[in-house]
């Protein structure tokens, strides 16, 4: 059940990420969210490549607000498409999670896709361990053409 829901979201959400990926190569933008009063955090998008800054403060400084400016630099860590980066200075510390959104776009169509192939390769690998294909018994030494189980007439 978990599996299905979390297929029909990917389904859902995968336009979204094809979409940003086209958008960081139109206009590359970043983004800051105060996350509370101690975080903020800054999304840039350019180049098919996502990067996520969260900065920890010692002392209230968000503004509670939302920033969105053209992205004229390359702000992720060694102009690296796939990192991740904790770094302290002083009393800040930076988290980078960077990634490219062809991983992204990749892994949401591989959880939507698991549903629908787990149905016929699960049903391939019964038959080839010699088991019921609908409810998996173990038809070993079995003559009646039925299983025993569920009663699937068997082929």
């Amino acid at each position: 059940m978990i599996a299905k829901i979390l297929a029909v979201v990917s389904l859902v959400v995968l336009p979204l990420s094809v979409a940003m990926w086209h958008k960081s190569h139109q206009r590359p933008v970043q983004y800051r969210y105060d996350l509370t009063l101690y975080k903020s955090m800054w999304v840039y998008m350019r180049d098919g490549v996502c990067g996520l800054e969260v900065l920890s403060m010692p002392t209230k400084t968000a503004s509670r607000s939302e920033f969105r400016n053209p992205l004229r630099y390359d702000p992720t860590p060694m102009r690296s498409s796939l990192a991740i980066d904790i770094s302290s200075k002083g009393p800040y510390r930076r988290t980078w999670i960077v990634f490219p959104f062809w991983l992204l776009t990749g892994l949401l169509t591989a959880c939507g896709a698991f549903p629908v192939i787990r149905g016929p390769v699960r049903q391939l690998w019964r038959r080839w361990r010699g088991r019921c294909i609908a409810c998996g018994y173990d038809l070993t030494g079995n003559r009646s053409g039925r299983c025993p189980e569920c009663g699937l007439r068997l082929r």
